[in-house]
């Protein structure tokens, strides 16, 4: 019976408009995955720390924890939907400073 049944999101209205990451950190504990969303400065300003590294600030928009039972999934979505982007639009090619 669950495996007919349709998910149907309710995206609440200050989340309509969604929010802009240019990053994401992942990193995981035994029982989640966690993904931080974040806004890094498109040009790179920040401060010296002492051991001379440069910091630059930023700021989290967005924390999402995930069972680590759904990763591989979101990964497959996401990566299918690369490709669908890629055969629509053009090829996804990393810019200067992408890491």
């Amino acid at each position: 019976m669950l495996e007919d049944a349709q998910i149907q999101f309710d995206i609440p209205d200050d989340l309509i408009g969604g929010t802009y990451a240019n990053q994401v950190v992942v990193w995981h504990t035994y029982h989640e995955f966690t993904l931080d969303f974040s806004v890094a400065p498109t040009v790179p300003t920040g401060v010296i720390d002492e051991s001379g590294n440069m910091v630059i600030p930023s700021r989290v928009v967005a924390r999402i924890k995930v069972p680590h039972s759904v990763i591989f999934e979101i990964a497959r979505v996401i990566s299918a939907n690369v490709d669908e982007y890629e055969q629509a639009f053009r090829a996804i090619t990393p810019q200067p400073g992408d890491s």
